[in-house]
């Protein structure tokens, strides 16, 4: 994947992923801009924490920072999501992560939306990248869609984000992928991550 992608970090620790594209249009001396992901807890935003107590090498890859991967054969950009996370050296097969976070400003009203438009938004690069782009195949990943709402927390109980079992069913059916809702993820071994509790 190194050799695909321009730009890509790796951790052997815990994780933050976060976007500050909304934040930073209305705070000018914020000194992070859009998607971030860091070793360090991020100031000033909630964002999608990985916790890796077992040092799991992860092969992050911040599409952002690659947006010339995601043209279409016309040459124009295609929806994405967030970013990559991949289990590295995995001795069997690993486990691949899309991931996309949405913001909900405080508003409940807005969250099943966000959940659904971050949905599309993982199921579309998952597609691009496998069909159109052939980055990988059916059988080569576990694969692992993680949908978060970092601000949902505080807005609970006004709504979930959390998706009905039948679905998640049929996506691990049709796609062979596990879709997750969360905004903390345990990665406990190469090939297995859990939602923490």
């Amino acid at each position: 994947m190194e050799g695909i992608f321009k730009e890509t970090k790796r951790f052997d620790s815990d994780f933050y992923v976060g976007d500050y594209t909304q934040y930073a249009e209305t705070h000018a001396d914020c000194q992070y801009s859009g998607v971030t992901i860091s070793d360090v807890s991020l100031p000033d935003i909630k964002s999608l924490r990985f916790i890796n107590k077992q040092h799991v090498p992860v092969l992050a890859i911040n599409f952002e920072k690659n947006l010339g991967y995601f043209k279409n054969k016309k040459g124009e950009l295609v929806s994405n999501c967030e970013c990559m996370l991949v289990s590295d050296r995995a001795r069997k097969k690993g486990w691949l992560i899309l991931a996309e976070l949405k913001y909900c400003g405080g508003n409940p009203r807005v969250v099943n939306e966000n959940f659904e438009i971050a949905l599309a938004q993982v199921k579309d690069t998952f597609l691009f990248l496998r069909d159109q782009k052939q980055l990988f195949g059916v059988e080569d990943y576990r694969y692992i869609w993680v949908v978060s709402l970092p601000e949902h927390d505080d807005l609970i109980p006004f709504s979930q984000f959390y998706p009905s079992p039948e679905r998640i069913l049929e996506y691990k059916e049709k796609l062979h992928v596990n879709l997750i809702s969360s905004n903390v993820i345990e990665i406990r071994t190469h090939q297995h991550v859990r939602i923490e509790d």
